[in-house]
């Protein structure tokens, strides 16, 4: 009898450029987690220059799923004239991991909004139930830790470590009074320092309500700019949830006197002389390197991420440093506050600065014991790899349906 030879579903990772070197990080603990599942994985780098033999791969390996990080890897061809997603001539599943807000990503989003070849898995609960709204299938997964990219713990060398990039909000206002008129500009402003005292509110959810409090004759304008350019007003939006994560991390280095704070990251502006900044600490081992080295990690998330964590806080926590992070609503269900991690609410400065001062000043022990907490349960409970179980789950499901419905098809013609 001959023997049947079961073959494993192939999975092909678009590995773009990355200046953060983050989608590395993610990719290869995807791929290894993934193998581990017996899917048969290539990673293969996308560029600019490569994409006809990056294309010529892909046909040739024929993969049943293809993979990548915010859309980056979406690959077009012609097909009648008309430029459609490769995966839907091609007839896989491409799978894109919104690692931030969509909505950051529109001018990439829209074009395949039509597409029934694609899986949208986002990194927090409003991201997914926006898309959701456009009728798209979507999966929530988590970010997570690459256990094998976490370094040994180490000596403390710093007292304070805040993960930028920083811009002094002035500068922006500065910019856009050129550029807005009064009425765009005082709305852009004012949007901004709503989402700025209010860190879990969702941007697009911020931007409706105030433009219904408007003046008639401005919201009709806003509504129509919004309906006619909708990929200019997502732009519009990103624009100004920047200017919100600026002003509230300006804000929070500003209000620290007594102790130094040391950005990584660029920094536009002039800031106190207690702060000091590593401009060239941008990569994401670079970040988790000078954290394993610092007693505290102070972090202000992008309102971007209204309701969870993103990658950087899960990294700061697994690197051994006492984390400080905004309280979110769904943080709670992946670490536990004052024992696992410190949550702050960004406008309250004498809550920020106490906290520092307590934990540097008067509980070193209890800092040791939350932040040893904290890397065990990051290292035990929300790694990539895991994370790669619930993405190895998703594309199994989608095989069985696929093979549910060939079944069914097959009852019919009999």
């Amino acid at each position: 009898m001959e023997e049947v030879k079961i073959t494993k579903p192939r999975v092909v990772f678009l590995k773009t450029p990355d200046p953060r070197q983050m989608s590395e990080l993610i990719l290869e603990g995807l791929a290894k987690s993934l193998s581990a599942r017996n899917f048969e994985v290539k990673i293969i780098e996308l560029t600019a220059e490569n994409v006809q033999d990056v294309i010529n791969q892909i046909i040739e390996y024929k993969p049943l799923f293809t993979f990548d990080l915010n859309l980056d890897g979406m690959i077009y061809a012609e097909r009648e004239g008309q430029q459609q997603p490769f995966c839907d001539i091609l007839g896989n599943i491409h799978i894109s991991w919104f690692i931030d807000d969509p909505m950051i990503h529109f001018t990439k989003l829209k074009p395949v909004l039509q597409s029934n070849q694609i899986l949208y898995a986002t990194i927090d609960i409003e991201h997914t139930q926006w898309l959701r709204s456009a009728g798209k299938n979507v999966a929530f997964i988590p970010p997570g830790v690459n256990p094998s990219k976490i370094p040994p713990l180490k000596e403390k060398e710093f007292e304070i470590a805040f993960v930028g990039p920083v811009t002094d909000p002035n500068i922006i206002e500065s910019q856009w009074q050129e550029r807005f008129d009064p009425n765009l500009l005082g709305f852009a402003v004012e949007l901004g320092r709503m989402i700025y005292r209010n860190p879990d509110m969702p941007i697009r959810f911020a931007a409706g309500y105030l433009i219904s409090q408007l003046n008639p004759d401005f919201q009709a304008a806003l509504i129509q700019f919004q309906q006619e350019n909708e990929t200019d007003f997502m732009a519009l939006l990103t624009e100004i949830g920047l200017y919100a994560m600026y002003l509230r991390r300006w804000s929070i280095i500003d209000s620290i006197e007594n102790y130094e704070v040391n950005v990584l990251g660029p920094v536009i502006g002039e800031p106190k002389e207690n702060v000091v900044v590593y401009e060239d600490v941008v990569s994401q081992k670079d970040i988790i390197d000078f954290l394993s080295r610092s007693k505290i990690a102070l972090l202000s998330q992008p309102p971007f991420i209204p309701s969870g964590l993103g990658f950087t806080v899960f990294d700061s926590v697994a690197s051994g440093s006492l984390t400080f992070v905004e309280d979110r609503l769904s943080s709670k269900s992946f670490f536990t506050p004052e024992k696992e991690i410190i949550t702050y609410h960004p406008i309250d400065f004498i809550e920020i600065e106490g906290k520092v001062a307590y934990y540097l000043e008067e509980a070193q022990e209890e800092m040791k014991e939350i932040a040893k907490a904290g890397r065990e349960r990051a290292l035990k409970e929300h790694t990539i790899y895991q994370r790669g179980e619930i993405l190895a789950n998703i594309m199994e499901d989608i095989i069985k349906q696929s093979l549910q419905e060939e079944q069914k098809t097959d009852k019919q013609e009999e």
